[in-house]
């Protein structure tokens, strides 16, 4: 199975739904998750160390480039 399936099969039994309680207890548990995923994404200090592989050994030198706009 999958997720486009989930996914219609999902939306399918929620228009199916029709007491009140039930989409109140679903849409609870829609804002919970969606305020844990918010709280796992929170960046932490140094989480993307593992993305810079190489560093040049003239890191601070000026770039060829850019010679023109620092005359």
């Amino acid at each position: 199975m999958n997720i486009d399936t989930i996914k219609v099969e999902l939306i399918d039994w929620i228009t199916q739904i029709k007491d009140r309680q039930s989409i109140s207890k679903l849409l609870s548990l829609k804002k919970e998750l969606s305020n844990k995923k918010k709280k796992e994404d929170i960046l932490l200090f140094g989480s993307g160390k593992h993305l810079i592989e190489y560093v040049s050994d003239d890191f601070n030198e000026p770039l060829d480039v850019f010679e023109e706009y620092q005359k």
